[in-house]
């Protein structure tokens, strides 16, 4: 399918939202972690704007996923296990001292 071009802002804005909450970053994060300011991100996710091409390669580095992912419009692709554990070092690295301990603790609970 052939999109226009304020159709695949939208799409890849979209990407870009799932993916940042899949590692439970805020915009603010990851413009931070982009080196951009969080009007970009949150331009970006609406469709309103398209990142620069140095922000849209740090999107992809930090979000953790391939750039083609980005700019993927159909099914989701798989993601795969080294993605997963990065984005649960990614979640577990936000938490305070308690919050890992409790964590810890679920996990023993399943073993």
């Amino acid at each position: 399918m052939i999109y226009n071009e304020q159709e695949t802002m939208k799409k890849f804005g979209n990407n870009v939202k799932k993916y940042r909450a899949r590692l439970g970053l805020t915009q603010e994060k990851l413009a931070e972690l982009c080196e951009c300011s969080s009007q970009t991100i949150s331009g970006t996710e609406t469709g309103y704007s398209f990142p620069s091409s140095k922000v849209l390669f740090k999107l992809a580095e930090e979000l953790h996923v391939p750039l083609t992912y980005l700019f993927n419009f159909g099914e989701d692709p798989v993601v795969s296990n080294k993605e997963e554990d990065l984005a649960i070092i990614n979640l577990l690295s936000n938490l305070s001292i308690e919050q890992k301990k409790i964590i810890v603790k679920i996990i023993k609970a399943f073993e």
